[in-house]
């Protein structure tokens, strides 16, 4: 009953004064508006820096994953991912145990990117990537150690407004921490060209 009354209490009020009421359907409405939530999904080119017992071709795979948008300004905008990347390298020396080949092997990326909106149809941005490995168990050197590790980047991207829901982007992501346990002296550093398709499930 006292709910009832304190319903009716509140109703009243908004129909006395339709500019609360107006002002609240705004704020919900620009709060919905500066977050995007999409997936994505591209190619991968990948080669090893530093470390020459690797190659240093660049070897194409993919990505895919999800992403979120947060405009906290309407030129300054926030995205952090869950990103799936496939990644393809080749070792050229036997070291450590482990043999020559190609290694496929996969990491869960997750960068944090501060960008800003020169161009109403252009966004760039910069911040720190980590990415954790999926199989690093799969790859073994001496005493059992794990081949590959985690490690992280620098990620620099740039996006294109195609439509409302589309981006296209470009993205390096430049290795600043070691990628592998190998005891040679040397400080290999993977970096990654990424390109593809943004697409937003919240707008058409």
């Amino acid at each position: 009953m006292k709910v009832n009354i304190k319903l009716k209490k509140v109703l009243g009020l908004l129909k006395k004064k339709p500019a609360i009421l107006a002002l609240v359907t705004i704020c919900n409405s620009s709060a919905l508006a500066q977050v995007d939530i999409g997936y994505k999904f591209g190619g991968v080119s990948t080669d090893v820096r530093a470390n020459s017992n690797f190659s240093d071709k660049n070897r194409i795979s993919y990505q895919l994953g999800l992403y979120l948008n947060f405009d906290p300004l309407p030129f300054l905008s926030l995205q952090t991912e869950v990103l799936y990347n496939r990644t393809r390298l080749q070792n050229m020396v036997a070291v450590d145990g482990l043999k020559t080949g190609m290694k496929g092997m996969g990491y869960w990326s997750v960068p944090l990117l501060f960008q800003v909106n020169p161009l109403p149809f252009l966004r760039v941005g910069a911040g720190p990537q980590w990415n954790f490995h999926t199989n690093r168990y799969k790859y073994r050197i001496a005493e059992n150690q794990q081949a590959f590790k985690n490690f992280m980047s620098l990620a620099l991207d740039a996006e294109v407004k195609v439509s409302t829901a589309t981006r296209l982007y470009i993205r390096l992501n430049k290795g600043i921490e070691r990628f592998e346990n190998i005891s040679d002296g040397k400080n290999g550093r993977i970096n990654r060209w990424e390109f593809g398709i943004q697409r937003s499930l919240m707008k058409k």
